[in-house]
């Protein structure tokens, strides 16, 4: 009797909640997106050693734990490596070791699709791609044009598309994923054939320093939407845009469009250029279809310190203002920081319901987070940066000129 009466319970919990145990079956596949990664002259130049070589590792020390929580990490590589002489805008050529160094930092796919990748030609175009395929790390966008990502029983496929190209080549042996509805279209049918479960499209479109999405890029990601992407991931105006929430009758996520993360890390001066966005969400499947888990965004900020007259670049997180507040190395950047965070705050609290901020760091690590010495057993912040002081000034953020730095 207890046997049977055992048996009616479990078919019971069977029948009231398929739903639960569907998703404890599918867990979430993860995953972590950042805007432009460009490299400007000043950027190489102070990346250079004494020895001639170049060192960036440094520039990611502090949002790696951001990249190995995802299992997948994606960045828009704004740059070619087509060898030396190497130059920043408007025609990028970067170190080889740029590209290793995002990589050991956990970027493992490389967006290629951008108006740069053709600066050097077609030939820095494969030379680019050699390289990418050289580290073993995943890249669309160019060749190939579309990538499946596998993970937990999940596929995912990732489509890169640009608006343009700044050099019009005749692009030969490699061509790069313009934005056409009709060639995406024919890329979601080849995904689909290939057994994707969920799209990802990542987008360089829009209009540069505008913190407004365009109509534009608003119908796209519309069309993007009823053609059946779940995610679209924005880059290129090097500003943070707002995010888009869709939800089903249920109340969960079907569907997410972050029009720009801005710049990931870069030379541009205006506040806005300095402060981006990393982007991170689950996708899950589901009965009804795939479904994004717990999206959350970070603001980051391109930290340019001085020492003995040398400029270095590190990528910052600052949604909490208490981790660098009192730290006088930081200090010439607070207000800027602060005003810049407040503004983009109250941008993303009118246009982008549905989503949060994350601010993740907890009292013990607000202490010395950047500077100083860190509790034993801390899972975030392992190391300090090689810098030591900073001597830079800035002018009152009205003073700036929007727009690219030479």
């Amino acid at each position: 009797m207890k046997k049977y009466s055992l048996v009616l319970l479990l078919s019971g919990a069977l029948f009231i909640f398929p739903e639960w145990l569907y998703s404890q079956e599918a867990e979430a596949v993860r995953f972590c997106f950042a805007g432009d990664l460009m490299q400007h002259g000043s950027q190489i130049r102070s990346a250079l050693q004494d020895d001639g070589t170049y060192l960036y590792d440094s520039c990611f020390v502090y949002v790696k734990d951001r990249f190995t929580d995802a299992h997948f990490v994606g960045v828009n590589m704004e740059t070619t490596f087509n060898g030396p002489p190497y130059s920043g805008y408007p025609s990028f050529s970067s170190p080889n070791e740029l590209a290793q160094a995002i990589r050991r930092a956990g970027v493992n796919v490389f967006l290629t699709a951008n108006n740069h990748i053709f600066d050097k030609g077609v030939t820095g175009a494969l030379r680019t791609i050699a390289l990418y395929d050289s580290l073993g790390v995943k890249h669309c966008g160019t060749r190939p044009a579309w990538i499946m990502l596998e993970k937990k029983g999940v596929k995912v496929a990732v489509l890169n598309y640009t608006y343009n190209s700044n050099r019009m080549i005749w692009e030969g042996s490699v061509a790069v994923n313009r934005i056409d509805t009709n060639l995406i279209k024919q890329h979601i049918k080849e995904v689909r054939e290939n057994g994707a479960h969920s799209i990802i499209c990542c987008m360089h479109w829009g209009r540069e320093y505008r913190i407004y999405p365009s109509q534009y890029q608003k119908f796209l990601s519309d069309w993007l939407y009823r053609a059946g992407v779940t995610a679209v991931v924005g880059s290129h105006p090097h500003v943070p845009q707002s995010i888009e929430i869709r939800k089903d009758k249920k109340g969960k996520i079907v569907f997410l469009a972050a029009y720009s993360l801005g710049n990931f890390i870069s030379n541009q001066p205006d506040p806005h250029t300095r402060t981006g966005m990393i982007l991170s969400f689950g996708i899950s499947l589901t009965k009804e279809g795939p479904r994004i888990d717990i999206p959350w965004y970070e603001w980051i900020w391109c930290w340019r310190p001085e020492t003995d007259g040398k400029k270095t670049y590190m990528v910052l997180p600052v949604s909490d203002p208490r981790i660098y507040l009192d730290h006088q190395k930081i200090s010439s950047d607070t207000l800027i920081i602060n005003k810049t965070i407040k503004t983009l705050r109250n941008f993303m609290r009118e246009t982008s319901p549905g989503i949060y901020e994350r601010r993740r760091n907890p009292t013990y690590e607000r202490k010395n987070l950047y500077f100083g010495n860190h509790p034993s057993g801390s899972s975030v912040w392992s190391r300090q940066p090689p810098v030591t002081s900073s001597a830079r000034r800035f002018s009152p953020i009205e003073d700036y000129c929007t727009g690219r730095t030479n």
